[in-house]
């Protein structure tokens, strides 16, 4: 039996994602529809492969991928396109696959860039606490994060409604309830699982260090995060989420994510 280089998998995954992404921008510039079907096939192909990087992942260490950056990266990726063709399956959202397409290449490109070698877990990384903690903070930070583009999809095509202009992806974006019904939904679900997720490190922490944080750049860029997303979410409550204001939190609630991931080690 043939066997599949995990970095072959993985240099396959990143091509066949970076193929789609640039045919949901040709098809931004072309307008033509046909292009979105070929990139959705084309991350259906780059999802096997990236499925095949993953399973062996977890084949050569026994352990989830999720210990160090480049396994937390390609799963957190890995979510990220199963939500996404979810989502355009039951709703025909084609306009999120400008902002997914591209996250994930960047993940994925995490991954290979940082190429950390893979071991069996540690003890440490062996406790289910441990192992509770990373996977339900990237599986709350992916619906989270699809949250974000939903409602930053809703905002773009509510000011072109109210401009009276037909907006680069207003031909991509569904109507305004559809928006914000999944952007609603998802941050949500992914504000309670990501509180659960750090209420598990919290836990792991104090098991571990004796204190309920150590104050590293992954854990304060994990609060920051979640103080911003609660925000967010308040806004979707009070109706005020349209804001500039409220934009300008999700940017912060993004790059604050941003520096929690590229926090995760092996410790």
């Amino acid at each position: 039996m043939t066997t599949v280089s995990p970095n072959l998998a993985l240099y396959l995954s990143i091509a066949i994602y970076a193929i789609a992404a640039g045919l949901v921008f040709l098809s931004l510039l072309t307008r033509r529809e046909t292009l979105q079907r070929f990139a959705t096939a084309a991350v259906m192909g780059g999802f096997v492969t990236h499925t095949i990087w993953i399973g062996t992942i977890c084949s050569t260490t026994h352990h989830p991928p999720l210990t160090n950056l480049p396994e937390a990266a390609s799963f957190l990726a890995w979510l990220l396109v199963v939500v996404e063709l979810g989502l355009l399956f039951r709703y025909k959202v084609q306009a999120a696959a400008f902002f997914v397409y591209p996250l994930v290449v960047i993940l994925l490109a995490t991954a290979a860039i940082v190429s950390e070698p893979f071991a069996p877990p540690t003890p440490e990384q062996s406790s289910k606490i441990f192992i509770g903690h990373l996977l339900l903070t990237l599986i709350g930070i992916a619906a989270l994060l699809i949250g974000l583009a939903f409602g930053a999809l809703y905002q773009m095509q509510d000011r072109a409604m109210k401009a009276k202009k037909r907006g680069a992806l207003y031909d991509w974006i569904p109507n305004l309830r559809v928006l914000d019904l999944v952007s609603y939904r998802s941050m949500v679900l992914g504000f309670a699982v990501y509180s659960a997720g750090i209420l598990a490190g919290v836990l792991y922490a104090y098991n571990r260090h004796g204190a309920l944080t150590s104050f590293s750049a992954k854990e304060l860029g994990a609060l920051v995060a979640w103080v911003a997303f609660a925000a967010i979410l308040q806004s979707h409550l009070s109706g005020t989420f349209r804001t500039k204001k409220t934009a300008g939190v999700a940017l912060v609630a993004f790059l604050a994510i941003v520096v929690s991931i590229f926090g995760i080690d092996r410790g």
